[in-house]
């Protein structure tokens, strides 16, 4: 399951991944939230909250690699990801930025990535 938000006048993107996803949902939700960047300015801001989400095989990671490399190419300036105690995807979604060259962080709550954010 996932839900996708654009928060236009905050120029920020909101995902919510939960559950183990096949390749073809992640392909989908992929593709949706490539579509929804194109609602924001450059210099947007995404916001990722992955707490419920389970760590999936090395197709899922190279779609989630795609999105993030998307991000980059489009104009995104910051990345934050919301893992809460989700160790094992948050290192996922570290390796796969890491290889789309992604600036993004892992932070324990939607409270302490606002202010992140806000504080840039």
């Amino acid at each position: 399951m996932y839900t996708i938000r654009v928060d236009a006048i905050k120029n920020r993107l909101y995902v919510t991944l939960a559950g183990y996803f096949t390749l073809e949902e992640m392909t989908r939700c992929g593709d949706e939230t490539i579509e929804a960047t194109a609602k924001l300015r450059p210099g947007y801001d995404v916001i990722t909250d992955i707490t419920q989400f389970k760590a999936g095989p090395p197709e899922v990671a190279k779609d989630i690699a795609r999105v993030q490399a998307h991000f980059r190419k489009s104009g995104a300036r910051q990345g934050v990801r919301i893992v809460g105690g989700n160790v094992v995807s948050g290192m996922q979604f570290r390796r796969t930025s890491a290889q789309a060259v992604y600036n993004s962080v892992n932070v324990p709550t939607l409270e302490a990535a606002e202010e992140l954010l806000n504080k840039l």
